[in-house]
């Protein structure tokens, strides 16, 4: 169903990533009002792997983000495909801190 309205209406496409920003801005903004326990996932620099930055639950509060929350338990399927995906991520993320670093 949600393939075929993707077909059909193709600028819906664009309200996922504006929905998802939408929901992230309202956590972020609760966490720094001090509501309690608010858990979103974002892409930090953070040690869940060993990678300097990964997607991943974490903890809004005043400070912004306060904790960053493990992956809790994988099944073996889970582990082979992050270990897949490791050097493609790799890339990225060395490209977008040579961006930084450029821009």
């Amino acid at each position: 169903m949600a393939l075929q309205v993707c077909i059909l209406r193709p600028d819906i496409l664009l309200l996922f990533p504006r929905y998802a920003g939408a929901v992230f801005a309202d956590a972020c903004l609760k966490g720094l009002n001090g509501v309690p326990d608010v858990v979103e996932c974002s892409f930090v620099q953070s040690t869940v792997t060993e990678l300097p930055f990964f997607a991943s639950k974490v903890r809004l509060g005043k400070n912004g983000v306060e904790e960053v929350l493990g992956l809790g338990q994988l099944s073996e399927f889970e582990k082979e495909g992050l270990e897949n995906l490791k050097g493609e991520l790799k890339s990225s993320i060395e490209k977008g801190i040579k961006f930084a670093h450029a821009n």
